[in-house]
């Protein structure tokens, strides 16, 4: 049986190809797109007045779990805001879904018992910062971050796969005590490459897509192991 996954897309630069690599053959993605170009306040802003729209056209098509993507997008209006988001789609749809944040805070607890977190970004700076403010909302520290200070999804987008791995291996080796890597930005072409980060620093790796397939999957019902793509997707299926 297939299970569909019924994606809000923050970026107008689509993301599905990260999701492909990682979701079993019988998992497929429905994608409504939000159409942000720059990660700038107004684009945030205009994204996140239609994520109550795209909720109600996916629970209307039947999809069995809705994933709201974009950490920028979903806290726009910080933690209150990302709270009464939730309550809201809550309101539209019975069905099972996650936020992008929701995936990505449940990721990092997965995987690290401590919460010291080392956050390799592609991000302009304020974003980055402003993702060690909600990190802190949740109780999470913030060991040390590094910012690749990029404003247009486009050009994250094709960034190469193993400059993005060696930002967060250098972040981890100036910052040993850090417990977990966590590499924001659905955009980001990250995933072909988690196990070298992990291989290389010994910590596990949380990004933004690899979170939310396994939040998805698991409210999906889906729980067998997913190799190749970090600690995470790995521990699928033991509990």
């Amino acid at each position: 049986m297939t299970i569909w996954i019924g994606r809000i897309e923050p970026s107008m630069w689509f993301e599905g190809a990260w999701w492909q690599e990682i979701l079993p053959p019988d998992v497929r993605l429905a994608v409504l797109s939000l159409g942000v170009r720059r990660l700038r306040e107004e684009d945030l802003l205009r994204a996140h007045e239609q994520i109550l729209e795209k909720v109600e056209q996916l629970d209307a098509e039947g999809v069995d779990v809705i994933n709201v993507g974009g950490s920028p997008v979903v806290t726009v209006y910080g933690k209150a805001g990302h709270e009464r988001l939730i309550e809201e789609i809550a309101a539209r749809t019975t069905r099972p879904f996650v936020t992008a944040l929701q995936a990505e805070i449940e990721a990092i607890r997965m995987v690290s018992s401590g919460q010291k977190i080392l956050i390799a970004s592609p991000y302009p700076i304020g974003q980055t910062e402003k993702r060690v403010t909600v990190l802190a909302e949740e109780g999470m520290t913030v060991l040390a971050h590094d910012s690749m200070d990029i404003e247009r999804n486009r050009v994250i987008a094709v960034l190469e796969p193993l400059d993005v791995a060696q930002q967060a291996i250098n972040l981890a080796k100036a910052n040993p005590d850090g417990d977990v890597i966590y590499m924001p930005c659905g955009s980001l072409p990250v995933t072909s490459v988690i196990d070298r980060i992990e291989d290389a620093t010994g910590k596990p790796v949380v990004t933004c897509v690899q979170a939310q397939v396994h939040a998805c999957l698991i409210r999906a019902g889906y729980n067998q192991p997913i190799v190749g793509y970090g600690q995470l997707l790995r521990g699928m299926g033991r509990a």
